[in-house]
């Protein structure tokens, strides 16, 4: 992994995590807004995922991912260059 590279963050949906669980998770794990998080977790439900944006560092990716996968969801990452 080119640490120069930016990356995204995909939550992927599951059919354990609610609709309050995955907004309270992001809402406590990226400081955003209630409604920011509860539309991500809409989209997550309707699409089948979700990226969080803006890109970031492939170290600040990581964390992400493993700070959501400790939290039960199911998370990846990749590269956009």
């Amino acid at each position: 992994m080119r640490t120069e590279e930016k990356w995204i963050v995909r939550i992927h949906d599951d059919n354990v995590n609610t609709f309050p669980g995955v907004t309270l998770v992001l809402e406590e794990l990226l400081g955003w807004p209630v409604d920011a998080c509860w539309a991500t977790a809409e989209r997550v439900h309707t699409t089948g995922s979700a990226d969080l944006e803006p890109p970031v560092s492939a170290a600040d990716a990581e964390n992400v991912v493993a700070a959501l996968q400790i939290r039960g969801l199911r998370a990846t990452l990749r590269s956009v260059g």
